[in-house]
């Protein structure tokens, strides 16, 4: 057997008078960041999940699910006082078990340059959406019990129509949320606030305030979003997304935003979900009824609060299940909001060299591979979408269009 140092490649010499140049070996291409980190970012979310188990696990293993239940017991005789007890025990080590995968998330978001703020700015942050998820977890809790118990019949088909409610209510109070995070404030861009209430107007939707969501102090990650209905329709964007992109990308995205609203799409997908729901609720509730939920002691009814993790448990991998089957559906309706963006438009042109930035500026890429796991398509296929309706149609995607979409849209 014969050993070859590397030092033999770097002189390359075979023989006298006889060399190999090194200009014939190709150059591995660099690698891809935006790949590298949605790669990672998939594992942070993994890591999320598993911690949130292990939290569950851990709060039955070493018995806290019986003395937070005895404790909840003896500090009020009120059964949803107890259950608010029960639940806040059960949150707060999965919030503890969850630190660590949210640092991670951070570390990596700082390592690719996509976060500009600080370990301080994080920590606050990951205690405010804790707070909310602990409300909203409440809210999930106490629809459940309450329904089952005061309606135990069809207490299942309540909790889902009410859980809907509850979302659909978050969609609606969408900037109120953001604002705890970030300044959300009326734009103040009086032209694209004329284009965009125009582009509305030709899309046949009514709009009431504009937001400009100013996140560029903590990153630089852009995005776009229409939330509410009518004139409580609220239409956000981020400032990075103003300031990276050209009014004609912005009019592209925007209106992309818009398709879903004249399509109806939040509708049928607030449909689809309510359906979900109620399909969750009446599998947890054969479940409780059976005496199958894990964790409980298992007398069959929603008196018990050593249901609160086991039913928890099983809400969330339900929940994730049936995202997945809203993903599809998701998937479908991002695709005919991007055709009925370019046909708003008049060209997709905009909405192609928009989608590159975009992915440029989150550096999260959606391919085919994975898509089934997203409520977007693979970003290559939308682009190649875009580029045959160009087609189509006669753009030219060589010229740039004579406007002011050459430049970024100014404050």
């Amino acid at each position: 057997m014969i050993f070859i140092s590397a030092a033999f490649f770097k002189t390359a010499k075979i023989c006298p008078g006889l060399t190999m140049s090194t200009a014939s070996i190709p150059t591995p291409p660099p690698p891809d960041p935006r790949r590298a980190y949605t790669k990672q970012f998939r594992v942070a979310a993994q890591l999320r999940f598993i911690a949130i188990c292990l939290a569950f696990f851990t709060y039955v293993v070493f018995g806290i699910n019986q003395r937070s239940a005895t404790w909840a017991q003896s500090a009020s005789s009120n059964f949803y006082l107890q259950l608010l007890i029960c639940w806040s025990a059960l949150w707060l080590l999965c919030a503890v078990a969850q630190l660590p995968a949210s640092f991670y998330r951070f570390f990596l978001d700082r390592k690719f340059h996509v976060a500009k703020s600080g370990v301080r700015s994080w920590l606050r942050d990951f205690l405010k959406s804790s707070a909310l998820g602990f409300v909203f977890g409440a809210a999930i809790v106490a629809i459940a019990f309450a329904s089952n118990n005061f309606f135990p019949s069809y207490g299942w088909l309540l909790a889902g129509l009410l859980s809907s409610f509850l979302f659909m209510a978050v969609n609606r109070s969408l900037p109120w949320i953001l604002s705890f995070f970030y300044p959300v404030l009326p734009l103040a861009n009086k032209s694209l606030q004329e284009r965009l209430t125009q582009l509305a107007s030709k899309a046949h939707l009514r709009v009431g305030t504009i937001y400009e969501w100013r996140i560029s102090e903590t990153t630089r990650r852009a995005n776009a979003l229409v939330t509410g209905v009518g004139s409580a329709r609220r239409i956000l964007l981020t400032d990075t997304l103003i300031s990276s992109l050209t009014e004609d990308e912005v009019d592209a995205i925007v209106a992309h935003e818009l398709g879903h609203c004249a399509l109806h799409h939040v509708r049928a997908r607030l449909l689809l979900q309510s359906l979900i729901f109620v399909f969750i609720f009446y599998v947890i509730g054969l479940a409780v009824r059976y005496q199958l939920v894990m964790f409980a002691d298992g007398n069959g009814t929603w008196n018990d609060l050593t249901l609160v993790p086991g039913f928890f448990f099983y809400w969330i991998c339900a929940y994730i299940y049936g995202s997945v089957l809203l993903a599809t559906l998701s998937r479908k309706q991002e695709r005919a909001a991007d055709l009925f963006s370019w046909t708003l438009m008049g060209r997709s042109g905009p909405f192609i060299t928009a989608m590159r930035k975009l992915t440029e500026l989150n550096l999260f890429v959606f391919d085919r591979r994975s898509e089934w796991r997203f409520t977007h398509p693979a970003t290559s296929d939308r682009i190649a979408a875009a580029e045959q309706f160009a087609k189509a149609h006669g753009e030219d995607l060589t010229v740039a269009p004579v406007s002011n979409a050459t430049a970024p849209v100014s404050a």
